[in-house]
């Protein structure tokens, strides 16, 4: 008796949890951002207001009725709620964010929302926006339905042990993305339900199979299952499966085909009509040849199907990819292998027998490895790794894992490592909505304004309704093929124009555009039209940089309303330019040159195509120079009249000498057009001098002689 309240205290205390953990990530998560959670609603309002199924067109797609091909029972069962409401603010309010891949095509965008979400949205909830929250904690009560059943399907497995079964409900409870999938608009979670269900009523037949109201109640909840996704058609094999192992067992064939027939016959008399309105519609009982054909088909081979399977496993945790620090989900790995280990541990020593259900085990693992070769088959079509798709397992999983968690640990660890498991998982549930989903929409404002430090500021960068603040650039020394980050940071001086765009370059010291995007400020977030006066909105924009030689960049900001330009601003020097060291040429004659305390040049090569000449320099920097140096190189024929000159700052300007760092390696190539081309060339002189001035840089020759004039003699070969 006092087992028996434990477990139901256990189990109230999970279910509530749960619940609260629902309610959390059903607020946070801003609308329609869960997936397809848009197309589902579309398809509820549409039965709502329309009490008919939609009829998908063959050609051509209906865009707000992507998921009218989808089998209807939880789309029926939503509909009243959505009845009971005014909707007709739908699809008005709905905006979406052009910059996403997911909108535009070949989109290069980095933010996560796909739409662009207003106060509209915000609390006391009304029309369309009520109804979607009403709606997401109706997909909770599915949730639920699906935590009792995996709570009664692991006391099956183990009648003997109530931890277990509390621990198998637990591991599923606190799944963080079976949480969040439970509290959005979707019909997974109807379909986890009603498959955990037919799993549960499936090993209650195994052992009452003289039941006639288990029968029935398999046929009925099949029947529901058939209408609640299409990945439960898989369901009809492991009833088969059910069936004939009850035969094995007591080899009466006509109580098999007895069984078969309520069982089959009354999931025909609930589900059948669905299918055969498609066969009628669309020449196919499951309506996929024109779901694939509005989906695309993208066939992919084993290998890209093999790499998408750590995704699943990721994914059959976490909502979002990359949402979880990396380590958490390695411990999550962790904790499956020994769960997997115990199962090879138990199956070598042959310890299954005690206390456990092995029939109903043996059905279980079958329906979640069909479930997985389903899902693989169906990635194999078109992208989808998504561990989500697995949930309708997930009570053959849990119950699975548990087992193999118990065979692994010693007795007196077992407890207490389900306990940490349990924990760890609960840390995660909550760390999802708070600090995982909540900051990946959030708006990008700071607050307060005064956490502007470390920023670029500028003068006169007043355009209009809005004002230039500061700007931060990250990281500011890039790679060759490297993106940099520029953030910027206005304020909302009065309502921006909704017109409002920024174009942001990135110019190299010698004024070479290498970089450039031109964007709504914040326009994938928090477009300028919704700005409030007085905020201070961040700004993002990633530049794309593919300078292979050594630079020094600024940042230039060219505001406009529409075509009309409001103003520019521009930066000091911020960003450094990594070059490619396989850009530098291995076949330089060698040389052996100080140059004050700062440089050596260590090779050249002169080229003359008798128009002009092409002077390559090599210098390895030794110490920083304190000011910008220019590079003089003179060209004299044999009576030593200078015939060409190339004097100017070194690498184009781009890379002031001022920026260079100690253990560079720079190559400089210069073009020095001679007076004329008919002079036979002797020789080059070269050196750095202070343009201010004048004042030559000493230079030192390899026997430690300072060079007269401070000037290199290179021979014109």
């Amino acid at each position: 008796m006092v087992e028996k309240i434990s477990s139901k205290v256990g189990l109230g205390i999970i279910l509530l949890l749960f619940v609260l953990f629902g309610i959390l990530n059903s607020v946070v998560t801003p609308l329609f951002e869960a997936p397809d959670e848009l197309w589902h609603f579309a398809f509820i309002r549409y039965l709502a207001l329309n009490h008919s199924l939609p009829v998908q067109p063959k050609e051509g797609i209906d865009i707000w009725l992507r998921e009218s091909g989808q089998p209807p029972l939880y789309y029926l069962t939503a509909a009243p709620i959505a009845a009971a409401f005014d909707t007709s603010d739908f699809p008005d309010f709905v905006r979406f964010n052009v910059a996403h891949p997911a909108v535009t095509a070949n989109s290069q965008s980095d933010a996560p929302n796909v739409f662009i979400h207003t106060s509209y949205e915000a609390f006391p909830y009304r029309g369309s926006v009520l109804v979607i929250h009403l709606l997401r904690l109706f997909t909770l009560l599915w949730g639920i339905g699906t935590l009792l059943g995996v709570y009664w399907t692991a006391h099956e497995l183990m009648p003997d042990s109530t931890w277990l079964s509390l621990a198998a409900t637990g591991l599923t409870a606190f799944n963080p993305h079976f949480i969040y999938i439970s509290s959005v608009v979707n019909n997974d979670a109807a379909i986890a339900c009603l498959a955990t269900l037919t799993l549960w009523l499936c090993l209650r037949l195994l052992k009452s199979p003289e039941s006639r109201r288990c029968q029935m109640g398999l046929g009925m909840v099949l029947g529901l299952a058939l209408l609640g996704k299409l990945s439960a058609v898989a369901l009809l094999g492991i009833m088969g499966l059910a069936l004939v192992m009850v035969w094995r067992r007591d080899r009466d064939t006509w109580a098999f085909f007895t069984r078969a027939l309520i069982v089959f016959g009354l999931a025909l008399l609930i589900a059948g009509w669905w299918y055969a309105r498609n066969g009628r519609l669309y020449g196919d009982p499951l309506g996929w040849s024109v779901w694939l054909a509005h989906a695309g088909v993208e066939e992919i081979g084993i290998l890209d199907l093999l790499r998408q399977i750590p995704q699943v496993a990721e994914r059959f945790w976490s909502p979002y990819d990359a949402l979880f620090p990396a380590w958490s989900l390695w411990l999550l790995a962790a904790a499956t292998l020994v769960a997997a280990i115990g199962w090879i541990r138990a199956l070598a020593k042959r310890e299954l027998a005690s206390g456990i259900f092995v029939e109903g085990v043996i059905l279980s693992a079958v329906w979640f490895a069909v479930l997985s070769i389903s899902l693989l088959r169906f990635m194999s079509q078109t992208p989808a790794a998504n561990g989500r798709l697995l949930f309708p397992g997930i009570a053959a999983f849990s119950a699975l894992w548990v087992l193999g968690f118990r065979f692994a640990l010693p007795e007196r660890w077992r407890e207490r490592g389900f306990g940490i498991v349990a924990g760890g998982l609960s840390l995660l549930s909550l760390y999802s909505p708070l600090l995982g989903i909540a900051p990946r929409y959030a708006l990008p404002l700071v607050k307060p304004p005064s956490a502007l430090v470390d920023v670029v500021h500028f003068d006169n960068a007043e355009f209009g309704a809005v004002q230039l603040v500061g700007m931060r650039v990250s990281p500011d020394t890039d790679g060759v093929g490297d993106d940099v980050q520029v953030t910027l940071y206005w304020e909302a001086l009065s309502t921006p124009p909704a017109n409002l765009r920024v174009v942001v370059r990135l110019w190299t010291a010698g004024g070479r555009l290498i970089a450039q995007r031109d964007a709504a400020p914040a326009g994938e977030v928090y477009p300028p039209d919704l700005w409030n006066i007085g905020d201070v909105i961040r700004d993002a924009h990633r530049l794309h940089v593919d300078a292979s030689e050594p630079a020094m960049a600024r940042v230039s900001i060219s505001v406009a309303d529409g075509d009309a330009q409001l103003g520019e601003v521009s930066s000091p020097l911020v960003v450094r330019l990594n070059g490619a060291e396989e850009n530098a040429p291995d076949d330089l004659l060698p040389l052996d040159y100080r140059l004050g305390d700062a440089l050596a040049m260590q090779g050249y090569d002169v080229v003359n195509d008798g128009h002009r000449v092409m002077l390559t320099l090599r210098w390895d920097v030794v110490a920083t120079l304190p000011v910008d140096y220019t590079v003089f190189a003179h060209v004299y024929d044999a009576a030593g009249i200078l015939v060409g000159q190339g004097d100017g700052p070194p690498l184009n300007g781009d890379y002031p000498s001022s920026y260079w760092q100690s253990g560079e390696r720079l190559t400089d190539t210069r073009e020095i057009v001679l007076k004329d081309p008919a002079a036979k060339l002797a020789y080059l002189l070269v050196g750095f001098y202070r343009l201010a001035d004048g004042v030559r840089l000493p230079v030192v020759g390899a026997d430690g002689q300072r060079v007269i004039d401070d000037a290199i003699r290179l021979e014109a070969h």
